[in-house]
């Protein structure tokens, strides 16, 4: 599920931006207020580094709690979900924000700091053994998740 969940975020992000860029070939905006858009790039890049680097210390911080937990695996599993998602927005809203300041201005700089977010996207897509690894599951908590999970 986690993989269906982070193709499906990577995968619109992919398109919208690409569909921007599309959109800025076939019908260029000769009108387009450059007033402000160094203020838009500032704000822009000032939102995108806060909230990679809240968002990764809140991530790490949790799986640190999640890896030490004696609570149940599908506890652990489902905070774990939970603590991802919240991650992976925190990657997708800033690079949406650069999407849109592309289609508003035409500043590629806008493109490379959504493309930047992709790659940081693409690059925490789940992988069972890294969930093994974090959450501190032993064979017998994996078989019990992977059933349930075929259910």
């Amino acid at each position: 599920m986690l993989k269906i969940l982070h193709l499906a975020m990577l995968a619109g992000f992919t398109l919208l931006t690409v569909a921007i860029l599309i959109i800025m070939r076939v019908s260029p905006n000769t009108t387009r207020d450059e007033s402000y858009e160094r203020i838009l790039q500032i704000v822009t890049v000032v939102i995108s580094v806060a909230t990679l680097l809240i968002g990764f210390n809140l991530f790490r911080r949790k799986i640190i709690e999640l890896h030490n937990s004696r609570d149940t695996a599908e506890k652990r599993m489902e905070q774990y979900k939970t603590a991802l998602i919240r991650w992976w927005a925190m990657i997708e809203g800033p690079g949406l924000l650069a999407a849109i300041g592309l289609f508003l201005t035409g500043n590629y700089a806008f493109l490379a700091l959504a493309v930047f977010h992709i790659a940081i996207l693409a690059f925490f897509m789940p992988r069972k053994e890294n969930i093994i690894m974090l959450l501190n599951l032993n064979s017998e908590e994996v078989a019990r998740l992977e059933k349930d999970s075929k259910q």
